[in-house]
């Protein structure tokens, strides 16, 4: 019986066949090579950020993934506390102080002969933008960016350029974001706060020269900074108030609120005391670390008043503000 069975099955696959019933081998394997090929899902995301990173928007971009599949054979972070970014073909890494970025051309960049890389850095506390091209050398990419602070936000947005075309910041192959914590930002300068500027050390150490507790030397700075800052009272109510730096400050000597409390900071960083610049209520102060704890000091209101029969400036020490403010605080500046 199990032999008619085979012999029927035998006759009737010939029969199907001759027939065109059935799929030819060829056709078997195409079939089986439409199965084993299915696009998988896309690792691409475009992720909107609070800062000022550029979305992905690139051919290249089709290409391969923001977490790209070859990226075992790029190196690994030498910072293990920041993650490495992978954008395409290219790898970003954060540590010592350094941006560094690895890679090779896409596909794309490969099909029609990218030259190299350009790079838009964004360093927040430093106020700085920078764009660079980075050359291929034997067809990859190995460059070091130093940073200018070890705190704050930075972004870049990495594209890959072509002879011929211009280049714009606003497309770019995908993008790297860090909010580096390498320090103390109340204790590091920033571009408002030049704690670092030779002249205002040199004024911090003249002005506690002889005080031996941090609560005498944030005193001392706090009455030179009221006594010898004036307030420009001609735009106490400017409804786009220019920003003076410590620095600024220091040099024109007549500034908004702004002023006295980037130079205060400027000066407690210079020798070694954390500050923060507080914001609110139209106004700006600080906040001094002593003996651990933070205390509010305000030398613009410990400066003088408006005289409001003249609208000028008089200049008359209020010490109380040395521990406090009048005004509400809704936040600190990131710098």
């Amino acid at each position: 019986m199990k032999k008619l069975i085979f012999l029927f099955c035998v006759f009737g696959f010939i029969y199907l066949s001759n027939k065109n019933m059935l799929p030819s081998v060829e056709q078997l394997k195409s079939y089986l090579n439409l199965n084993d090929t299915q696009p998988t899902e896309q690792a691409t995301k475009n992720v909107v950020s609070p800062s000022k990173p550029v979305t992905p928007s690139h051919p290249a971009a089709a290409v391969t993934s923001s977490e790209n599949t070859n990226s075992a054979t790029l190196p690994s972070s030498s910072n293990s506390k920041y993650a490495p970014t992978d954008i395409q073909t290219y790898r970003v890494t954060v540590g010592n102080g350094k941006l560094v970025v690895t890679g090779k051309p896409t596909p794309y960049g490969q099909y029609n002969n990218a030259q190299g890389i350009i790079l838009y850095i964004q360093e927040a506390r430093a106020n700085k933008s920078t764009t660079i091209k980075v050359p291929f050398s034997n067809g990859t990419i190995h460059y070091t960016y130093p940073l200018q602070y070890t705190v704050g936000d930075v972004i870049l947005n990495l594209d890959e350029y072509y002879i011929g075309k211009a280049n714009d910041p606003n497309k770019v192959l995908g993008y790297a974001q860090y909010h580096l914590t390498d320090g103390d930002p109340y204790l590091l300068p920033s571009f408002m706060v030049q704690s670092d500027n030779q002249t205002l050390i040199t004024l911090a150490r003249k002005i506690t020269y002889g005080k031996h507790t941090d609560v005498e030397k944030s005193r001392a700075i706090f009455e030179w900074v009221a006594k010898n800052i004036a307030y420009n009272a001609p735009l106490v109510n400017s409804t786009n108030p220019p920003l003076y730096s410590a620095l600024q400050t220091y040099q024109t000597r007549v500034v908004l609120c702004s002023g006295y409390a980037d130079l205060s900071a400027s000066l407690h960083r210079a020798i070694g005391i954390a500050a923060k610049v507080d914001y609110g209520d139209n106004h700006a102060w600080n906040e001094i670390k002593l003996n651990g704890v933070w205390q509010s000091e305000d030398p613009t209101y410990g400066s003088g008043f408006i005289n409001l029969n003249t609208n000028k400036f008089v200049h008359s020490y209020h010490p109380a503000y040395f521990s406090k403010t009048d005004k509400h605080k809704e936040g600190e500046y990131d710098w």
